[in-house]
Order: C-alpha cells, then structure tokens, then sequence
C-alpha cells in the first residue's frame, strides 16, 4: 500500500466501521424499537422481520471486513453498497411514491429529517468511493510489482 495514501485509506475505513458499528449496535441494543421501526416501513412484515436481524449483522459483518488489511477493499465495497442503498430508499421515501413517510431513524439520526439522513448517507458513500478509488489505485500500481522492477534492471 502506499504509504502516503495508507493513512487517508485507514481513517476512511476506521470510520466507515465506526458508523456501521454504532448503527448496528443501536439496533440491537434497542431491538424492540428497531423492530417496531421496520415494522413500520413499506415492505411486507417477512421482509422486514428479517431485516431487523439481516441489517444489523451486515453491518457487524462489514464493520470486521474494515478491520483487516486483507479484506479492505471488501470491505469499502459492501460498506459503500450499503450506504448506497440506504440512500436509494431515502430517496424514494422522500418522493412520496409510497404515499406516505415512515419513521425509522434511530441513535443519533432520529432527530434528522430524511433530508439530513440522506445528506449523512451520501457523505459517507462518498468516503466509501474515495477509499475504493485509493485501494484499486494502490491495488492496480502494486500488480506485478516485481515484472516492473526487472524491466528497469533492477532485481527484487
């Protein structure tokens, strides 16, 4: 990795873990009021059931990924995706397609409008973007490393 853009790349992911931690942890801790809360939203009751165990396990699951040096850039890519899609649903809630607004911001959100959610989202998918582009960017130069370094007459 490079070591100029190791530090910009650690503190994305160490945030993108500490945000997908947190949310987890609040679902969980508060499970009857996130359930509730999914209950709450335009899906059918199955999905939702199951997305109250789904999402928070994702989250733990993505928060892990961003811990490792190894599953990195996995990691930024699910984390990014799901922000992604988090702001997706935001989006089409605050259109009114569903005919009406559920609730269901929790933790520190819950005071926030979807707009300020959304805004808060879509800051955190654009450091997810930064850290994917600064991973392939180190990823792609590092490949075949060695072959570059012997076409130079230099030997590992």
């Amino acid at each position: 990795m490079n070591s100029k853009k190791e530090p910009i790349t650690t503190t994305i992911a160490s945030l993108l873990a500490a945000l997908l931690f947190y949310a987890a942890m609040s679902k969980l801790m508060n499970y009857e009021q996130s359930r509730n809360e999914m209950l709450n939203q335009v899906f059918p009751r199955s999905w939702a059931i199951i997305l109250t165990w789904l999402i928070p396990g994702l989250e733990l699951l993505i928060t892990l990924t961003l811990l490792f040096k190894q599953t990195l850039r996995y990691g930024l890519w699910a984390a990014t995706l799901l922000l992604g899609a988090f702001s997706i649903y935001i989006a089409v809630v605050m259109t009114g397609v569903f005919g009406r607004v559920p609730c269901s911001c929790g933790g520190i959100l819950k005071n926030m409008g979807y707009p300020t959610h959304l805004l808060f989202n879509l800051f955190f998918v654009a450091i997810g973007i930064t850290g994917i582009k600064l991973t392939n960017h180190q990823h792609t130069s590092n490949n075949f490393g060695p072959i570059k370094e012997r076409r130079h007459g230099k030997i590992a």
